[in-house]
């Protein structure tokens, strides 16, 4: 089963993908009960990033589901360090992670995290001297765009298929 917890989109999109290719169910975290989680050997979770936090991944764990495969949705460029502090601020060491590049769709979200993302977009811009970090934070914050792919779902369904975790 595959469950999923997206605000504009993105990782709703991937889960449908990831569903597709593995020949099974995506269903919204906030519809799946835990009686039902206990029925899969494994659950692949996805969810969107804030913060450097997992949204919904708490509940999902809450769940005990027997096996756990997460995805994590967000704007920035995946690499190696993204991948690694996500683990680490979600405490995923024992669940194997994918990160998947999504984007930003202003127009879809909620008030107070496009409030927010547009203040520090605009307190970057007007810095001088920016760091490597704030001057992708300024492309980012730039305005709405969509860099989510089908092919970076094949690392996750191969692991999946192969259940090498």
């Amino acid at each position: 089963l595959v469950v999923y917890q997206s605000a504009t989109g993105f990782t709703e999109k991937y889960a449908t993908w990831i569903a597709e290719k593995l020949s099974c169910e995506a269903k919204e975290l906030k519809g799946v009960k835990k009686q039902e989680i206990g029925n899969y050997d494994m659950i692949i979770f996805g969810g969107w990033i804030m913060g450097g936090m997992i949204m919904g991944l708490d509940k999902m764990q809450k769940m005990n589901p027997k096996q756990l495969v997460v995805f994590a949705v967000g704007a920035s460029n995946d690499s190696e360090k993204v991948r690694e502090n996500l683990k680490t601020q979600n405490h995923l060491e024992q669940s194997p992670l994918f990160y998947l590049e999504g984007g930003l769709a202003f127009e879809r979200m909620s008030f107070f995290p496009k409030t927010i993302l547009k203040k520090m977009g605009k307190s970057i811009a007007k810095k001088e001297n920016k760091t490597p970090q704030e001057q992708e934070m300024e492309k980012l914050f730039a305005g709405s765009f969509d860099n989510s792919d089908i092919t970076k779902i094949e690392p996750l369904v191969a692991a999946v298929e192969a259940a090498t975790l």
